[in-house]
């Protein structure tokens, strides 16, 4: 309830709603276990993670939803994974409305808005792929 409250969220609210959806952190975990945890993992790279209280722009905050949730498709973000680019493919997937600078603070309720359209493709992106496996594995037993 904190996040959805927040009128700015935080660098470690954001790592907390990725890490706890992954399953990196416990439902107790703090927001600077939820940084390192998003850190260690490779979800994100440091140098694109700011102080755990910090506000964090909307860029970085797309960063960790593409490299939490699999919201890859240009080449931009898959060579260089750096917030710019994230906020691109956000935008180009209009998970976030057009207006929005990179710069941008976002609310709670705006950031778990954009964590639930992530969690939407993913799931979405997971389901063709089990077909596609589904569909391969038919053809090679005819």
């Amino acid at each position: 309830m904190d996040i959805l409250n927040s009128e700015t969220v935080t660098y470690g609210q954001a790592s907390y709603l990725a890490a706890s959806c992954l399953g990196l952190v416990s439902d107790y975990a703090s927001d600077e276990d939820a940084v390192d945890a998003l850190i260690e993992n490779g979800i994100v790279k440091a140098k694109h993670m700011g102080n755990s209280d910090a506000a964090i722009p909307l860029a970085n905050f797309c960063n960790i939803c593409c490299g939490a949730w699999y919201i890859v498709d240009s080449v931009g973000y898959s060579t260089f994974k750096s917030p710019y680019y994230a906020w691109k493919e956000m935008k180009a997937f209009k998970y976030i409305p057009a207006q929005y600078t990179k710069e941008k603070l976002i609310t709670g309720a705006e950031a778990l808005n954009i964590v639930t359209r992530c969690l939407e493709h993913h799931e979405r992106d997971s389901l063709e792929r089990r077909l596609r496996a589904a569909i391969v594995e038919l053809e090679q037993q005819q």
